[in-house]
């Protein structure tokens, strides 16, 4: 039961970098921490200080609750789709 909390952070860290289109590094650097730290944190493989989820937060723009709530599969996956949709170029005539 314990890990939980870091397997929402985690898949909501995954999905908010998808949604940007940032890979890890670009994350890192929009936060300030590490890559292997953000690689880290996706594979709920660590506590995540206060700190470093200000950090994250602030990077994704959200406030914090919203960082660590629950995600609304529906809003998310439009917001998803949208910005999946946007990386795949039509094939030019």
């Amino acid at each position: 039961m314990g890990r939980m909390a870091r397997d929402r952070l985690a898949q909501r860290m995954r999905m908010l970098r998808t949604i940007h289109g940032w890979s890890q590094e670009e994350l890192a650097q929009a936060s300030g921490l590490h890559r292997t730290y953000i690689s880290l944190i996706e594979r709920s493989g660590c506590n995540v200080s206060l700190d470093n989820l200000e950090k994250l937060a602030d990077a994704f723009e959200l406030p914090l609750p919203e960082l660590l709530s629950a995600a609304d599969t529906t809003r998310i996956g439009e917001r998803l789709l949208v910005a999946l949709t946007r990386r795949v170029k039509p094939k030019e005539a």
